[in-house]
């Protein structure tokens, strides 16, 4: 029904940091349909993402004075990336922290900084050490499913290829949480665009917001949320 909207669209979430990790998580977030703002001190980097999310800006998130202008008081979700400057981080972190934000996720580059993080009570503490083994092991047991984010330690947010089964069906025939105890929050339509020098190109429009009789159709991809479990066994009824 249009009342279950995406998880991730509509959602206001501030990236803090645009180094490789952040830059590539404000994206993936924006065309995922969340509103991003993208934060960071690098003017170039701020330059490079303006045009891929919602707003981008370039100032000190560790200077609480000028973070107020950004009125983070309806951001949904906050996501610190800071890199080695593990001091800016955790600045930025507390100034988050003050300001009221009340979800905050905060990138660890080691053990002492995610004790430091632990003890100031963030939401969720990200190590990316830690996050490529869960993606790997999840790869192996789980293939043909692209992972896009964890949303609880036993949860995800995935995409997965439309069975053959699906095509020509709509979503309230398919009555897929019943069925496979999964909701679907978007689907993903492939759209082969002309033909050039490089071969056909393919694009993907992403429907929102969909509708109990929309249509499944041949190379459609869905975006689930649920239990890894129950997204495990729906790959096994492929």
């Amino acid at each position: 029904m249009r009342s279950e909207r995406n998880r991730t669209a509509g959602r206001r979430i501030a990236v803090f940091g645009l180094g490789r990790f952040g830059f590539g998580l404000a994206v993936r977030l924006a065309e995922l349909g969340a509103d991003v703002l993208a934060v960071d001190s690098d003017k170039d980097l701020v330059e490079q993402v303006d045009t891929r999310v919602s707003r981008a800006v370039c100032l000190d998130a560790t200077n609480e004075f000028a973070m107020k202008k950004l009125n983070l008081s309806d951001v949904d979700l906050a996501i610190v990336c800071i890199g080695r400057n593990i001091e800016a981080g955790l600045l930025i972190t507390a100034v988050l922290q003050r300001l009221g934000v009340q979800q905050i996720w905060v990138r660890a580059i080691d053990h002492n900084q995610a004790q430091i993080l632990e003890a100031m009570g963030v939401t969720r503490i990200i190590s990316l050490e830690k996050e490529m083994a869960r993606e790997v092991a999840q790869e192996l047991m789980m293939p043909g499913i692209q992972l896009i984010a964890p949303i609880t330690t036993d949860h995800v947010l995935a995409e997965v290829q439309a069975q053959k089964s699906f095509v020509g069906k709509t979503l309230r025939q398919l009555d897929f949480r019943n069925r496979f105890g999964l909701n679907i929050v978007a689907i993903k339509q492939r759209k082969v665009t002309a033909a050039s020098e490089n071969g056909e190109k393919v694009e993907y429009q992403v429907n929102d917001l969909p509708h109990a009789d929309d249509v499944i159709r041949d190379g459609d991809i869905l975006v689930v949320i649920g239990s890894d479990e129950r997204v495990k066994n729906l790959q096994a009824d492929y």
